[in-house]
């Protein structure tokens, strides 16, 4: 999912004016080091919660309950979010906090675990995705002795539009020297907090302090993981063939250094699994265990993976349903075309539905981009399905997330259900899948294009189920045959890239070897590779968004790692 960020780099630009609160010129040299900001953005409502069929009481607020459907809907005041209830006769199914939209433009659907306290009375605790700002200011010497510096932005990666800069001294402070105009900031007199105004963000100033506690080097030591709770059985390397040896130096190839300009690698997380069990789970640049990640368009696997477990619960899908019955209710769609009812539901997953729709295209009329930024029709798969044929369904593979995104239409509308109380229920819940974040469109589904934030643990288990045939812990999630014909690249999206049902299908080459990978592959470098002639699942999460000569090289560069250490290298 393309990120719709409150930022324009073109109106940031790429310099930063740095000058004291006096008028004495400062020393380039002064800002050696690193400087860190954290924010949370906005005033969502969380904590606990106690909920009846009449209302729900949260933070010291009170919302009543509107029915709609089979759910229930506690909308609080002043747009501050909403608590969604779907039940059956037996009980709640399922609760979700949806919290309005945050720094990426997209409003999200976490899960509320309720619990009886009393008859009619339920307890549990919102907690929504964190709105975070987080960036660090590196600043250092190059070879020839010039100060530099570097912004990292984990979450954005803003420091792709400011490239590498260079310090000098002005009369009134510093300047970072880039292409474009100058960002405001102020140094006070101890040297310690640097003060940012970044023009058209719509940001109040960010406060930058100085980072006083040396970062230690990676120790390179191999760590076991911990055992959470999460359902993953754990294994030391030696137990599942890895070479520790060889673990310890990836672990220093991913830690990496200081980043001293856009081609520095910022790899956040490497997990792997082997022989169904656990035995990497690393974490770097301050993420953790805990803290769920943006899976940008690897997400879109998720689409497959629910279109899977649909059919395992009964819903009558197959990849040749055709889509044009499940959205019948839509009446006549713009742009007539006889063609458009012979789009299948295994079209939309391998992105050849012909519509036109291509992400890679600013001119297509239903590119991502296009369709998130526009506001005249808020359902989304009506949009695309408007859109004019461009091509036979079926024939070629074009990069377009809302061809996935159609994918979850149809599946929602087979299954008569939301979907993200039908991923809790069918995926979820049996995946032993812990906080996650669902991001939704304008009429309130799951945008299945991508985007959804979660811990890369959960993600991990994606590609052990398919290569466990569809089951968790032996419980079935999803058919056999459904994965065959998942990994089946029908078609390709480019040279040595074929392209399945949401699944990437591309090789690797170590030592004269050569090893198939079924990959979920998200901008930035969110990774998640199975490759079954080594019973192997590896996850990897990055932080170089929009920068694929950077993120690519790095996944192949751990990738390989991992397969030397199976090799005892």
């Amino acid at each position: 999912m393309q990120k719709l960020v409150v930022w324009s780099l073109g109106a940031l630009g790429a310099a930063l004016l740095i000058g004291s609160t006096g008028s004495v010129p400062v020393n380039p040299a002064a800002l050696v080091g690193v400087w860190d900001t954290s924010r949370i953005v906005g005033d969502d409502l969380a904590g606990p919660i106690t909920v009846t069929a009449d209302g729900a009481d949260l933070a010291g607020r009170h919302a009543l309950a509107e029915a709609a459907g089979t759910a229930r809907i506690y909308r609080f005041a002043g747009g501050r979010g909403s608590l969604r209830i779907d039940s059956s006769a037996t009980g709640i199914r399922t609760a979700f906090w949806i919290q309005p939209a945050t720094v990426s433009g997209s409003a999200y659907a976490t899960p509320v675990d309720l619990q009886a306290v009393s008859p009619g009375v339920w307890r549990g605790h919102v907690e929504p995705l964190a709105d975070r700002i987080q960036m660090a200011l590196y600043v250092g010497r190059d070879g020839k002795g010039a100060i530099t510096a570097f912004l990292r932005d984990p979450l954005y990666n803003l420091g792709r539009g400011f490239r590498t800069m260079t310090v000098s001294a002005e009369a009134n402070g510093l300047r970072l020297s880039g292409p474009g105009p100058a960002i405001s900031a102020e140094l006070d007199a101890p040297g310690t907090l640097l003060r940012l105004t970044l023009p058209g963000s719509g940001l109040q100033p960010l406060t930058f302090r100085r980072r006083t506690k040396r970062e230690a080097p990676a120790d390179a030591t191999y760590r076991l993981p911990r055992v959470t709770g999460d359902g993953w059985s754990i294994a030391a390397a030696p137990q599942a063939g890895l070479a520790t040896a060889a673990l310890k130096r990836l672990e220093r190839f991913a830690a990496g250094t200081a980043p001293t300009s856009v081609g520095s690698p910022a790899v956040h997380a490497v997990l792997v699994a082997r022989h169904g069990k656990l035995v990497v789970d690393d974490y770097f640049a301050h993420f953790g265990e805990a803290t769920l990640h943006d899976t940008r368009s690897a997400g879109k696997t998720y689409a497959d993976l629910l279109a899977g477990a649909a059919i395992e619960a009964g819903v009558p899908l197959t990849g040749d349903t055709l889509l044009r019955p499940l959205f019948a209710p839509y009446g006549a769609l713009a742009n007539p075309d006889p063609r458009k009812g012979r789009i299948t539901l295994g079209d939309a997953l391998s992105m050849a539905t012909g519509l036109d729709c291509d992400d890679n295209d600013e001119h297509s009329a239903a590119n991502e981009d296009n369709e998130q930024s526009q506001t005249a029709q808020p359902d989304w798969y009506r949009l695309v399905l408007d859109s004019r044929l461009v091509r036979d369904p079926g024939t070629k593979a074009v990069y377009c997330s809302a061809s996935i995104n159609l994918a979850g239409g149809a599946i929602a509308a087979a299954a008569h259900a939301w979907l993200p109380a039908y991923f809790a229920q069918h995926v979820a819940q049996p995946l032993q899948m812990q906080r996650y974040a669902l991001n939704l469109t304008p009429t309130g589904q799951w945008y299945l294009g991508g985007g959804a934030y979660v811990r890369p643990r959960d993600f991990l288990k994606i590609g052990q189920v398919f290569l466990d045939g569809g089951t968790w812990h032996g419980r079935r999630i999803l058919p056999r045959w459904w994965i065959e014909r998942s990994w089946n690249a029908r078609l390709a999206l480019a040279p040595g890239d074929g392209y399945g049902y949401a699944w990437h299908v591309r090789s690797y080459t170590v030592r004269s070897s050569t090893y198939r990978a079924y990959e979920a592959q998200g901008n930035g470098g969110q990774i998640l590779d199975v490759l079954p002639q080594l019973d192997l699942v590896v996850m990897i999460t990055q932080g170089n968004y929009n920068n694929f000569r950077t993120w690519g090289p790095t996944r192949d560069a751990i990738v390989t790692r991992i397969i030397n250490a199976i090799a005892g290298r």
